[in-house]
């Protein structure tokens, strides 16, 4: 019996074909198998099957599990796994079959096993952020030391109470963070404070620096719109000679103009990722006009305050010197992004250069969890029926799976 394992009576012995894979050709087993009469109260009959083949089923584990990865690890749609698997093996697969292949991988999935082996491997750093399909919004926290992805949550608004709940979730499953990255959404300040008022909100320095940077090309913008010049009428007759020197000013003008709005992107770059052309063109550009010199000059102040080789009192003093210059306080845009460097968002960027922090880079920023994001919007606009909060799940947890799984087998192949 399958349930107690007591002996049956056999009744009678039949034989079924089953269908196997095999690259370009048709492959069937010959499965033998018995009907019993069940002795025990469990059931009143049950039969007998080999491993690797359900009962009743047309096609064995091996046609399964090829689905399944096409799915999970190729990264195929429906009618992508069915073109696949009738080129590849001649084996013409329904969609119902897909789904149920999909439905048996989720019933494999343990949420306790998961959770306990990434508890295991928790480094005490915790990465939030949240993630919009459609009309829901999904929460996601990742570990990025560990390289692991730590809970989900499908909730139908991205507010408070939806954030409050998924962090006291996280904590009654024993996840208790040092650190918490995040990004500057008002959400998390209060929610982090509530849930675990011991830990300290890192926010995330990428996204800082990006907003900054945009200021940084607000301000180039206008100095471009300051050099391009307007167009100017054309009298009648020969051009005299004063005609013609600022007409000469004006093309000139011109192409500092076009020259800034090219390569304005070399105003942010950091300079250790410059070429020799890069460097030309930064020292012509800040050139033209103080202001440009002023924005490269911040922008080098502003890469050496978030550098990682730097202690606390060294960025601390970078920052007293960039809120104290007067060439930064004389450009409106600059005068934004000091705003954005606060003491109070400073406290907060600054805690990657806690000496007690293993990875000071991993820790600055929540790049882990967006890619875990990036990768499940990918996901999201090639999959078929993702608009039900049961697929979303259901896809979500598979992908946790085969992303532990793809982890354990890269890190048993490097032993």
């Amino acid at each position: 019996c399958p349930d107690c394992g007591k002996m049956g009576r056999r009744k009678r012995s039949r034989t079924r074909r089953v269908r196997s894979l095999c690259y370009q050709q048709i492959l069937w087993h010959k499965v033998h198998y018995g009907e019993y009469v069940a002795n025990c109260g469990c059931c009143k009959s049950f039969h007998s099957h080999p491993p690797g083949v359900d009962l009743k089923a047309k096609y064995d584990h091996k046609v399964r599990q090829s689905v399944i990865d096409r799915i999970l690890q190729d990264k195929l749609n429906l009618s992508a796994v069915q073109a696949s698997m009738q080129r590849d093996f001649l084996v013409k697969l329904s969609s119902g079959y897909v789904y149920a292949a999909l439905e048996y991988a989720i019933r494999q999935f343990d949420g306790n096993e998961f959770r306990q082996r990434v508890l295991t491997d928790f480094s005490g750093v915790l990465c939030i952020d949240e993630i919009h399909l459609g009309r829901r919004v999904l929460l996601l926290a990742s570990d990025p030391i560990a390289d692991n992805p730590v809970a989900c949550a499908l909730v139908s608004k991205n507010d408070t109470v939806h954030m409050l709940r998924f962090m006291r979730n996280l904590k009654n499953h024993g996840f208790s963070p040092h650190t918490v990255v995040s990004d500057r959404s008002h959400l998390y300040p209060a929610a982090i404070e509530s849930v675990w008022p011991e830990a300290q909100h890192q926010l995330c320095v990428f996204h800082v620096i990006a907003e900054l940077n945009k200021l940084v090309l607000d301000a180039a913008r206008q100095v471009r719109r300051e050099l391009s010049p307007k167009q100017i009428k054309k009298g009648r007759g020969r051009p005299s000679r004063k005609q013609q020197a600022k007409a000469r000013r004006l093309k000139e003008q011109r192409r500092q103009a076009d020259l800034l709005f090219r390569n304005r992107h070399v105003l942010v770059l950091k300079r250790s990722k410059m070429t020799t052309r890069q460097k030309q063109l930064l020292d012509e550009l800040t050139s033209l006009s103080p202001v440009l010199r002023a924005l490269r000059s911040f922008a080098d102040d502003m890469h050496a305050l978030f550098s990682v080789r730097r202690s606390k009192d060294q960025a601390w003093r970078i920052w007293r010197r960039m809120r104290r210059s007067a060439k930064y306080l004389g450009v409106p845009s600059l005068t934004k992004a000091l705003e954005v460097l606060s003491k109070a968002n400073m406290q907060k960027l600054l805690v990657y250069l806690d000496e007690r922090l293993i990875n000071r880079t991993k820790t600055r920023t929540n790049n882990h969890v967006e890619r875990c994001n990036r990768k499940l919007r990918y996901l999201e606009k090639v999959r078929y029926k993702w608009r039900r909060s049961r697929t979303i799940v259901r896809h979500v947890l598979l992908q946790f799976q085969n992303w532990l799984k793809t982890k354990k087998i890269t890190a048993h192949s490097a032993t």
